[in-house]
């Protein structure tokens, strides 16, 4: 199942960061004047305020990190409890789906799953497999050369197991292509629910050959 590892960035003590400091703590002590020198005694030192913000930084990364573990749980709880032809289809959407790897954005697909607002046999994104970040990855789902007539990958996808792979591949690509420019929109939803039941097959074979 597609993720995203947290990224680590450590707090950084910059030139800048310190000429900033330096000029908002002088326009603390010109705003008044009068007692610009008591201001400028309790204002803290660079050093300090620095060591405050790198102790802050790595305080609120624990924080965050920890939150986002905590949303993965949730998502995986969820999948889990899900039956069985339920969990590999919400799993194979998830895998295809063109949002970042994210917890939060796993979360939304199974909340909106669960309004009934996506339908796993039509999801609302090509059935392609992409990365961590949502971008569109080569694969066995790669444009097929094998070209098949429309009824041909109608056949297949009834029967995808009595046909060789390379066919099997070339249907999927031929019944989306066919779905993208039919006029009947009936027609075009059935080839759309086609080539989604054979994704799932090939994405069965995908992982055997993986």
């Amino acid at each position: 199942m597609r993720f995203k590892p947290w990224p680590r960035h450590a707090f950084t003590d910059t030139a800048r960061k310190r000429a900033a400091l330096r000029r908002r703590q002088r326009l603390e002590r010109e705003a008044l004047p009068l007692f610009a020198e008591q201001i400028a005694e309790e204002q803290p030192t660079e050093d300090q305020v620095m060591k405050e913000r790198a102790e802050q930084w790595e305080a609120q990364e624990v924080r965050d990190r920890g939150g986002r573990a905590k949303k993965w749980r949730e998502a995986r709880r969820l999948i889990d409890a899900l039956p069985d032809d339920e969990r590999r289809a919400v799993r194979r959407a998830w895998d295809c789906a063109p949002y970042p790897a994210d917890p939060s954005y796993l979360l939304s697909v199974l909340h909106s799953y669960s309004l009934g607002r996506i339908d796993l046999k039509r999801p609302p994104f090509p059935l392609s497999r992409t990365n961590a970040s949502g971008a569109r990855i080569g694969n066995l789902f790669a444009s097929s050369d094998l070209f098949v007539t429309i009824l041909k990958a109608r056949d297949i996808a009834s029967d995808p197991d009595g046909h060789p792979l390379a066919e099997r591949h070339a249907a999927y690509h031929h019944l989306q292509a066919a779905a993208s420019k039919n006029k009947d929109r009936a027609e075009a939803m059935r080839d759309r629910v086609r080539a989604s039941e054979l994704f799932l097959r090939l994405g069965e074979l995908e992982e055997t050959h993986a």
